[in-house]
């Protein structure tokens, strides 16, 4: 399931964490809900083997523009929307997502940093 970077990231991003996906959803949308539509999400990063999300998100926050930290069950992963990158640090090690953002949700894995 690719993800679309076509708009950019929400300006009032809400952030919402389940056992098996971080959704972004752009709070300016979510008047739809009130009015019966649908709302659709800015973005769904999936949990998967080699995925960005590896295991499931406890808590998300954006710590800057762009940038979305994820704490997730055995690491913390820092997702760039305006570079389109992902690392992850566990144990102390960090790693880089093996492709952008397009492909988050496609298994593309990662590299050590050395």
């Amino acid at each position: 399931m690719p993800i679309s970077l076509d708009t950019p990231f929400p300006a009032r991003p809400f952030l919402s964490c389940s056992p098996d996906e971080l959704v972004i959803v752009d709070q300016s949308d979510m008047g739809a809900m009130l009015t019966g539509g649908d709302l659709t999400p800015w973005a769904t990063v999936v949990v998967g083997p080699q995925n960005i999300l590896e295991s499931a998100p406890l808590r998300a926050v954006v710590s800057s523009n762009s940038v979305v930290s994820v704490e997730c069950s055995d690491c913390t992963v820092v997702i760039d929307f305006e570079q389109e990158t992902a690392r992850r640090t566990v144990g102390g090690e960090t790693f880089v997502y093996m492709s952008d953002l397009t492909e988050a949700n496609d298994g593309r894995g990662w590299i050590a940093l050395s």
